[in-house]
């Protein structure tokens, strides 16, 4: 008596192309979100006062002129 079902490595071939098709878009889309958050995490630039505060911190600037800096920023004529 012959088999009349599928052979076993048929249904193993069938079942790796179903999980390949549903695998690919998925990640797929895992790649791309990836980027687009790996790429699209840029820094946004820093203000007047952040860059001063910046350049105080790592010695580039006095504190008087650190102070002077703010009180133009701001405005203030004391």
């Amino acid at each position: 008596m012959t088999g009349t079902g599928v052979p076993v490595w048929l249904s193993l071939v069938t079942l790796f192309m179903e999980l390949l098709v549903l695998a690919l878009p998925v990640g797929l889309v895992l790649v791309i979100v990836g980027l687009v958050q790996y790429f699209g995490s840029v820094p946004a630039p820093l203000g007047p006062e952040e860059t001063a505060k910046q350049r105080y911190a790592a010695g580039a600037i006095s504190r008087s002129e650190f102070e002077e800096m703010l009180r133009t920023l701001r405005g203030d004529r004391s």
